[in-house]
């Protein structure tokens, strides 16, 4: 995608919906629900925001909007059973390419149309969410931060995406400690809010899909906007082991994340070292992380297939030395992908991604990733074995201090525009 040309007219809140909410006038504060096949949980997640709103805002004018996908499963009417008081409640279905970045911008659009202060944005499986989330999303940014991003205690093995590479990837290369830049639910300020429904960026399949989140936060650092993280307990929701659940996720996350990178360059180039964001806390109350089960054999599996599918276009996108390593450690029964080795990996990837133009070579090299993926993770999880979260965190921390060190490594050899 060439991002200096005039993005397409992109609109996923449906024209019916659209003149209702024109019709309610404006409102201070729109907590914006992403929802597909989630009946079984959106109950409780409407249940919390209420709580919340009723409670710390009840002199400002709120509105809770489900934005869905079609959902088959009862979604629809189990939100509009679920009572919320005073609070509005409003329940669309978006249009569009199908996937949550899409449910997002239609939200985002109903938040321009209702002009409204400061949005929250929640995923729709929770489990863990408290009336407190609102709380601190809503007081951070109606007052000093344009992008609130949570911070949560997490199983050592739920979001290994996160984990193993938006993290180190978000650190290292915009200079800033965002813990969770793909965590999902965000607190957003107005101006926030039109600079991203101006973006280019949304002619991408992967914004509208589930790189949404990514963009999001990687959008809000390079245009400068301020950025607070929010403390918001454990995270507990549908986890998902990453060798069977997390291809589309996956490709999706790190083509957006590829595609911010090559619209974002200019900035990044010049962003040196990194530095924490601001954490904010309140005195909340949470469960402790669930368990996340995975299947270590299948990780391995999928690593030494992609070596075997993918030889070719890996020696074109890896160099001699940092190919024949990884062929090595495939022909190995137990192994670790050093962290200094992933970063010259993801950073020849992000290289790679921006040289090619069609979006079917691209999608060959997220698979290709993907398969090197599984493989750090199968070696984070032979590591971590026995640690507790904190220790298996001090792990991924020291990843992300190489990704640091290595961005050298990025600067000269991402391709400059002619």
């Amino acid at each position: 995608m060439d991002s200096k040309h005039e993005p397409e007219n992109i609109i996923c809140l449906d024209p019916g919906s659209a003149q209702l909410l024109s019709g309610m006038g404006e409102k201070n504060l729109l907590v914006g629900i992403p929802s597909f096949n989630c009946a079984h949980t959106i109950g409780y997640v409407l249940h919390q925001v209420a709580g919340g709103l009723t409670k710390y805002f009840p002199d400002h004018k709120s509105l809770i909007l489900v934005s869905d996908g079609g959902s088959q499963d009862g979604t629809r009417e189990v939100a509009e059973a679920v009572k919320t008081g005073k609070i509005d409640r409003f329940f669309t279905k978006y249009v569009g390419l199908s996937g949550k970045g899409s449910a997002v911008r239609a939200i985002l659009e109903a938040a321009s149309i209702l002009n409204v202060e400061s949005v929250a944005m929640f995923d729709s499986d929770l489990r863990s969410i408290t009336p407190e989330w609102c709380k601190i999303i809503f007081e951070a940014t109606m007052s000093d931060a344009d992008l609130v991003t949570p911070f949560y205690i997490r199983h050592k093995y739920d979001g290994t995406i996160t984990n193993n590479l938006c993290y180190p990837f978000t650190r290292a290369v915009y200079g800033l400690r965002v813990r969770q830049p793909i965590g999902g639910d965000f607190g957003l300020s107005n101006s926030l809010v039109t600079k991203l429904l101006d973006s280019p960026l949304w002619d991408s399949e992967y914004v509208r899909r589930f790189g949404i989140d990514i963009f999001i936060t990687h959008s809000a650092i390079a245009h400068g906007f301020r950025l607070n993280e929010a403390f918001l307990g454990s995270k507990v929701h549908e986890g998902k082991d990453p060798g069977a659940e997390l291809t589309a996720m996956f490709c999706q996350v790190v083509g957006s994340m590829f595609t911010c990178a090559k619209e974002y360059e200019e900035y990044w180039r010049r962003a040196a070292g990194s530095r924490p964001v601001h954490l904010l806390e309140c005195p909340i109350s949470f469960p402790g992380p669930e368990p996340v089960t995975v299947d270590s054999s299948r990780l391995l599996n999928e690593f030494r297939g992609t070596l075997a599918r993918s030889a070719l276009l890996l020696r074109e996108v890896l160099q001699e030395e940092l190919y024949e390593e990884m062929a090595k450690l495939a022909r190995s029964a137990g192994f670790r992908i050093a962290p200094e080795m992933w970063a010259k990996t993801v950073y020849s990837f992000v290289c790679a991604f921006k040289k090619q133009a069609g979006s079917e070579v691209r999608n060959e090299l997220l698979e290709s990733l993907r398969g090197l993926w599984l493989g750090k993770v199968y070696g984070f999880l032979l590591e971590t074995e026995g640690k507790s979260d904190e220790e298996a965190n001090q792990f991924v921390e020291r990843e992300a201090e190489a990704f640091e060190d290595l961005k050298p490594f990025l600067l000269s050899n991402y391709p400059r525009d002619d």
